[in-house]
């Protein structure tokens, strides 16, 4: 009997769950995965081609198909063969999103070829839970599972988490920090942190030196830093940060300066007006770690709403000039600092 036979399940589940049965050979006949964040998604397709099937067994029982270059017929077709010297078939359908008749797949969830394991990704999408897919994944032995999308004060814990997997030992504050580095790219830190795997080894400690060094990160001349500088209205550093910056501009492009500093100015003009301004709740509210709700509030300290709005408009303006639009003659370094005159003064 087939592995997928032996079993049955609700259709409520969450990834914790599917990864526990996974890692135990348990594996359903039907999965779709839909939301925002992809990195679960990747994983979660990653996983089921290498943990269904034995290295020798892929080559002719793993089908891949992508989404643009399929329809439902030719998916189900590849889901009915039946699997040659291994236990099961394995079909897996990528940007699921763009399947253009992907409801009538709702016949195939009423009738599985329980020898077979399908999946599809959807996207950046979810299933329409009116129409008959969704309620056939309701009615039989389906998972419909929804990743939604990371916030920023969601992805220290998540690091931390990820990072005690992975056998490594690390601080909150280089969480945070790679957190606030990379922001809600979860595929970017899961490379990072495979990176310092390398560099610490199994049970190796990670701190946030290790976090500065192996990511190409300075604490003395990056974006993060001229942040620290501006919310303290610290003028010399400001300008020795973006100096120095502009003397390396491949490893800080005045775009994603920009970015950033748009990002904690319209931050700092929010918590202003946040009636409850203890740490967690801002936190909260504002989607980012209590570890970066520091410099935010630091800026709404020292400036005040009309001039935060101005600011953004500066910052606006200086975003158009790095892109060529207005000044196309500008170089980058003095763009920002223009920029920090317009801030600062």
């Amino acid at each position: 009997m087939a592995a997928n036979s032996a079993y049955f399940w609700p259709m409520a589940v969450t990834w914790d769950v599917l990864q526990r049965e996974w890692q135990e050979k348990k594996f359903r006949p039907l999965y779709v995965f839909g939301g925002d964040e992809p990195f679960f998604m990747d994983q979660a397709m990653d996983t089921l081609a290498t943990s269904t099937l034995e290295e020798h067994e892929r080559d002719f029982n793993l089908t891949v198909l992508y989404g643009r270059e399929t329809d439902a017929a030719t998916i189900m077709s590849e889901a009915k063969r039946f699997p040659m010297m291994a236990e099961r078939t394995v079909v897996l359908v990528k940007e699921a999103q763009q399947i253009k008749d992907i409801e009538a797949l709702a016949s195939y969830v009423a009738q599985v070829q329980p020898s077979t394991v399908l999946a599809l990704a959807l996207k950046g999408k979810k299933l329409d839970k009116r129409k008959a897919l969704y309620k056939a994944l309701q009615k039989h032995d389906g998972v419909y599972l929804e990743f939604p999308k990371f916030y920023d004060n969601q992805v220290p814990a998540w690091v931390e988490s990820q990072a005690q997997s992975m056998g490594l030992k690390m601080s909150g504050k280089a969480a945070a920090l790679l957190g606030e580095y990379i922001g809600a790219d979860l595929s970017r830190i899961f490379h990072e942190l495979e990176k310092i795997q390398a560099f610490v080894g199994e049970g190796g400690e990670v701190s946030a030196k290790i976090i500065e060094e192996r990511t190409g990160m300075s604490r003395e001349f990056n974006t993060f830093e001229l942040i620290k500088a501006l919310a303290a209205k610290d003028i010399a550093q400001s300008y020795r940060i973006a100096k120095s910056m502009g003397e390396n501009p491949k490893n800080n492009p005045v775009v994603v300066t920009l970015s950033l500093l748009f990002g904690n100015f319209s931050k700092a003009l929010v918590y202003g007006a946040l009636p409850d301004k203890n740490p967690r709740s801002a936190a909260a509210a504002l989607k980012i770690s209590e570890f970066a709700l520091r410099d935010i509030a630091r800026i709404a300290q020292n400036y005040p709403p009309p001039k935060l709005l101005r600011i953004l408009g500066y910052i606006r303006d200086a975003d158009r000039q790095a892109k060529g639009m207005g000044a196309p003659h500008i170089n980058d370094s003095d763009i920002l600092n223009e920029l920090l005159f317009k801030i600062l003064y």
